[in-house]
C-alpha cells in the first residue's frame, strides 16, 4: 500500500513513469470495467476502446484527487468507484444519443438492458429489494425513470411535479439505499 502512495504522490509531481507504473497495476480493473461497460452499449455510437479511453481519464482524476492520508478507503475502491461513475455517465449519454436520434425501438430495449444491468451487477438483488421495502411510491417512481437515465428536469415534466421536488426524492432515495446498503 506504500508503495501506491509513493506512486501516486510522484504521478501528481508530473512522473510519467510512476503514472504508468500505476497503469499496469491496474490494468485488469480497467481492462475488465471498460468491457462490462461497453458490452451495454455495442452499437455505432461507442467502441470498447471508447471506454478503455474513458476509464484511463477516470483512473488519472482518482490518481490526483484520492486523499493519500484517508487510510478508510483504499485507492483501489476509490478508483473503482471513479471509474464506474465515469463509465456510467457514458453509457447514460450513449442511450441519450439514440434517443435523439429517433431510435424508438431501440430505445425501449436499451433503457431495458441499461436498467436490468446496472441494476443486477452493480447494485445486485438485495438493492432491488431494498428498494421495494424502502421506498415510497412516489420514490419507486422517479427511481426507476433515473435508473433509465433520466434526468431530473424530465423527470419533473413527466411526473407533473416541481424539479426540485424531484431532486429531493433522488436524495431522499440515495441516502436510504446508502443507509441500507452500509
Amino acid at each position: 500500500m506504500e508503495n501506491i502512495i509513493e506512486l501516486i504522490l510522484q504521478a501528481r509531481d508530473g512522473n510519467d513513469e510512476a503514472f504508468s507504473l500505476l497503469c499496469d497495476q491496474y490494468s485488469s480493473l480497467i481492462d475488465s470495467m471498460s468491457f462490462k461497460y461497453s458490452a451495454m452499449c455495442s452499437d455505432e455510437f461507442s467502441s470498447k476502446d471508447d471506454f478503455v479511453q474513458e476509464a484511463k481519464m477516470a483512473f488519472y482524476k482518482a490518481v490526483l484527487a484520492y486523499d493519500v492520508s484517508n487510510g478508510k478507503v483504499t485507492f483501489g475502491a476509490y478508483a473503482k468507484v471513479c471509474i464506474r461513475n465515469r463509465l456510467v455517465s457514458c453509457v447514460r449519454k450513449n442511450l441519450s444519443k439514440k434517443r435523439r436520434k429517433g431510435k424508438e425501438d431501440a430505445q425501449a430495449q436499451d433503457m431495458w438492458s441499461l436498467q436490468d444491468t446496472v441494476v443486477q451487477r452493480e447494485l445486485g438483488e438485495k438493492l432491488i429489494s431494498v428498494a421495494e421495502s424502502t421506498l415510497s411510491g412516489y420514490e419507486k417512481k422517479i427511481f426507476s425513470y433515473y435508473l433509465e437515465g433520466r434526468r431530473a428536469k424530465e423527470i419533473s415534466s413527466i411526473l407533473g411535479k416541481s424539479e426540485k421536488s424531484v431532486n429531493n426524492a433522488i436524495y431522499r432515495i440515495r441516502s436510504k439505499l446508502k443507509r441500507t446498503v452500509n
